[in-house]
């Protein structure tokens, strides 16, 4: 159509044209969400449904509605004693088997790979960033926390190097590969918390990831993953102090989330020029979510329990569609935006899945994001997923 368009319009508009898209990425704009929490959601009977009211494979259905790229976790050893609080992640969900067993399951459909390395057993965030078990038993062993440190940094490299080799093994080589989760804070505290004092040693995990990634795939692309997007002063001093330290990275990733950022996507894009000009790198946005109804399934609120600067009339399935149709035009155009990954698309409400598993009575908790999924409470496809494609297309040429 726009090839159409184009030739009517005449020679001059078609030069403009020409200008135009020869300053746009010839790869389609990056879309689509993490279903790390698929098998899990699958081995609890969770059942998924598309537009037409068709029982399918959750991540068929994304595909085939422009999804074109998965997010995937990796935990450690995830189980009971893993975690924090008294809660845990279940075992050999989002370990290395089943992170193998996705990578292989999305390639199959055509789909890009985005790896997101916790470096911990359980959830992190700028509040928790735990060593994981085994790697705390090597490291009380050590005399003084020199040793221990120059042994976790040796550690991120060997274990980020190991599980490349075993995608690459496979075939299945991640395009993006995210060194830590939403990382302003720090990772594997006390060693890499942010302190002013401990920038160096920060600065030096992150050295270890990303050295450890290229080491196995020199074109997978390295993102260094914080909250808040819209928040330039954050990224400023976060990324001024990496600079400082000339630690390597390719792309800023950012999670986006109107409840907690209180921004607007319009803001988000001021955000993302400022940003990606000033750094000279690429971004990606590495979540975004938006509650298509105000409640979960049980009358609570879930954890998005508004939309930030919208309406509440929007925490409807037409006002996630209408914000997701504001969303992904709006940061494809912005300039150095490769993508967007939703959070999380597939964690319907399922009995026996939910934030974590207790430790004490192996009870789940609370699934606090099955009002913010791509899908309904019965695992129905939600309108957003009609509009997907045409935010995905590849860019027309232009002869």
């Amino acid at each position: 159509m726009v090839k159409f368009l184009l030739r009517a319009v005449g020679a001059v508009f078609c030069a403009l044209a020409l200008h135009t898209h020869a300053a746009m990425p010839s790869t389609p704009f990056l879309a689509g969400g993490d279903v790390s929490v698929l098998p899990l959601m699958e081995q609890h009977g969770a059942r998924y449904f598309d537009r037409q009211g068709r029982q399918g494979d959750a991540l068929k259905i994304l595909r085939d509605s422009g999804h074109n790229i998965v997010r995937l976790r990796l935990y450690e050893a995830p189980g009971p004693g893993n975690g924090n609080d008294g809660y845990h992640w279940p075992a050999g969900s989002m370990d290395l088997p089943d992170l193998l067993a996705m990578a292989r399951r999305s390639a199959a459909l055509g789909m890009q790979i985005q790896l997101t390395f916790h470096y911990s057993d359980f959830w992190t965030n700028s509040k928790t960033q735990n060593v994981p078990v085994q790697w705390r038993a090597q490291l009380d062993k050590l005399p003084d926390e020199n040793a221990r440190f120059a042994r976790l940094r040796q550690l991120v490299f060997e274990r980020t190097r190991e599980v490349m080799r075993a995608l690459q093994a496979q075939g299945t080589v991640p395009q993006f590969v995210s060194v830590g989760n939403e990382i302003e804070g720090g990772m594997l505290y006390p060693y890499g918390a942010m302190t002013e004092a401990n920038w160096p040693r920060l600065g030096a995990l992150l050295q270890a990831g990303y050295e450890g990634v290229k080491s196995v795939s020199p074109t997978s692309r390295v993102i260094l993953h914080l909250d808040d997007a819209g928040n330039l002063d954050k990224y400023r001093s976060y990324f001024d102090h990496l600079r400082a330290l000339k630690v390597d990275y390719d792309v800023i990733g950012a999670s986006y989330y109107p409840f907690w950022t209180k921004k607007t996507v319009q803001q988000v894009v001021d955000f993302s020029r400022a940003v990606t000009a000033r750094y000279d790198k690429d971004l990606f946005i590495m979540e975004a979510g938006f509650n298509w109804a105000p409640n979960l399934p049980n009358g609570y609120p879930g954890q998005l329990s508004d939309n930030g600067p919208y309406p509440a009339a929007m925490s409807s399935p037409e006002g996630q569609r209408a914000f997701m149709d504001e969303l992904l035009p709006a940061l494809r155009r912005a300039p150095r935006v490769l993508g967007l990954l939703y959070w999380d698309p597939v964690m319907v409400a399922t009995p026996g899945v939910g934030w974590a598993v207790r430790d004490a009575d192996r009870k789940p908790g609370p699934n606090v994001v099955a009002n913010t999924t791509l899908f309904d409470f019965e695992g129905r496809a939600l309108p957003v997923l009609d509009s997907w494609h045409v935010h995905t297309a590849p860019v027309p040429e232009v002869d």
